[in-house]
C-alpha cells in the first residue's frame, strides 16, 4: 500500500524532494504504526528495512550480560530521525 505524499512532506529528510520525486518515493514506502513497547526489530533477525519516524518516540534497547534491558539510544517525540537496523 503506497504512502500519502503529504506524510513524506512532513519529514525534514525529504524536504528537498520535488513533487515528482516525492510521488515516486511515496509509491515505494508504506506507513506502519506501532503500539507502545511493541518490538520493531529483534537482534539476529534479517534487516533489509529502514524506518523514518514521523511522530511518536522510539527506544533502541538491548539486553546486557546480567539480562537487564539497557537503553542504547532514544529519539524523542517528533524526532524525524532515520532508523536503520544498527545491531548485527
Amino acid at each position: 500500500m503506497a504512502c500519502n505524499p503529504e506524510i513524506l512532506r512532513q519529514v525534514p529528510l525529504f524536504a528537498l524532494l520535488d513533487d515528482d520525486e516525492t510521488a515516486v518515493l511515496a509509491g515505494q514506502v508504506e506507513v506502519k504504526s506501532f503500539g507502545a513497547r511493541q518490538r520493531i526489530y529483534k537482534i539476529g533477525e534479517p534487516g533489509g528495512q529502514a524506518y523514518v519516524m514521523v511522530s511518536g518516540s522510539v527506544r533502541l534497547t538491548t539486553i546486557d550480560e546480567d539480562h537487564q534491558e539497557v537503553v542504547a539510544d532514544a529519539a524523542p517525540d517528533h524526532g524525524h530521525r532515520p532508523r536503520r537496523n544498527r545491531l548485527p
